[in-house]
């Protein structure tokens, strides 16, 4: 089982850097999952303000209005970028 065991606000206006239980770390620009999902409570986080609010509960990254993303999913997006940089 995956889970985030530290998660903080990156350089970029949608990264965050995510450290997980198995030691993969890294950073995750969250910008096109937040533009291509069409819930408009994911789409609140485009504002800067909301989507600095995250923090780490439930083993996942969470925000301020309930919105988080599977652990699992986050990690398989993370493995994926760092094999393509």
């Amino acid at each position: 089982m995956i889970w985030i065991v530290n998660a903080q606000k990156a350089a970029e206006k949608y990264e965050i850097q995510l450290e997980f239980n198995d030691g993969l770390v890294g950073t995750l620009d969250f910008q096109k999952n937040l533009e291509n999902d069409t819930r408009s409570i994911v789409r609140e986080l485009l504002n800067t303000d909301n989507f600095n609010s995250f923090g780490v509960m439930y083993d996942t990254v969470t925000w301020e209005n309930g919105v988080d993303f599977a652990p699992d999913f986050l990690h398989r997006q993370l493995q994926f970028h760092l094999q393509v940089a």
